[in-house]
């Protein structure tokens, strides 16, 4: 008997430290740590330190400054955009300004030798950015057969940094073939630029006013813009109408006062022959 007490305790004893020494609900953690969502991935900063984000589908400014842990008005200043702006899959928005990831050695390894990094060789070259506006009348936001190039509108590009690099108003322009043509600023110097036009008086926009544009070397990027007449042209009617009818009511106001004088002077009359 005394040999069989021994024999279980051997067993159980073991089993009841292990027991111990294993965290209540451990199994649970790790099995929801592996249902966890794979968390939002901040871009690396490029050469030049920038941090670049590719719009994706689905993407919008809000989630983008929500993931990247940015305020919304910071991602809107970065880019040259305004609430209300669209952006599209595969437009490539700044989130911030940093500096080249360093990586690090695993644990134990020797450290490498010192050596003085290399300077990356910045790209040089030019593109070309062509801009139209045009004239949306049936306010659907996309060039259609018939509709023409509108004039007037106030084009201007603007860096990264925030300095004016062109400017232009816009103009009836065709090519060859009698279609809408658009305004190209050439030789514009590689990077990031956001295009913005003012429609012309009398007019309101049927498109983002603003658009971020990125270009490299040897590039051509064709951004248009939509406005349609806002209707202003009821305006001189509804004007004409006011003035008609505040002559009309000065004439009513003198013909009361006539009328009312006149009263009076017979009421007069009436008392002096009772006398």
């Amino acid at each position: 008997m005394r040999r069989i007490i021994l024999a279980l305790a051997a067993v159980v004893l073991p089993v009841m430290a292990l027991t111990a020494l294993t965290p209540l609900g451990a199994g649970t953690a790790q099995a929801g740590a592996a249902l966890q969502a794979t968390p939002f991935q901040t871009p690396t900063p490029g050469p030049d330190g920038r941090i670049i984000y590719v719009v994706e589908e689905g993407d919008s400014p809000w989630s983008i400054a929500a993931n990247s842990g940015i305020p919304l008005e910071q991602l809107y200043a970065l880019n040259g955009m305004v609430p209300g702006d669209f952006i599209n899959p595969g437009d490539r928005l700044v989130l911030g300004i940093g500096g080249p990831v360093i990586p690090t050695s695993p644990p134990g390894a020797a450290a490498p030798p010192t050596a003085i990094p290399a300077t990356p060789t910045p790209i040089f070259g030019t593109g070309v950015i062509c801009v139209l506006l045009f004239a949306d009348t049936n306010g659907n936001a996309r060039l259609d057969v018939g509709e023409t190039p509108l004039a007037g509108g106030q084009v201007s590009i603007i860096t990264l940094t925030g300095a004016l690099a062109e400017e232009y108003t816009t103009e009836e322009l065709y090519n060859e073939d009698a279609e809408p043509d658009s305004f190209c600023f050439p030789d514009m110097e590689t990077g990031d630029y956001n295009v913005s036009v003012g429609v012309p008086p009398e007019s309101n926009p049927t498109t983002s006013m603003n658009f971020p544009v990125h270009l490299d070397p040897g590039d051509t990027k064709y951004v248009e813009f939509g406005a349609q007449p806002s209707g202003g042209g009821g305006q001189s009617g509804d004007s004409t109408t006011s003035t008609l009818l505040g002559i009309i009511g000065v004439v009513m106001l003198l013909a009361g006062g006539g009328l009312g004088y006149f009263a009076a002077r017979s009421r007069r009359s009436d008392r002096m022959s009772l006398r």
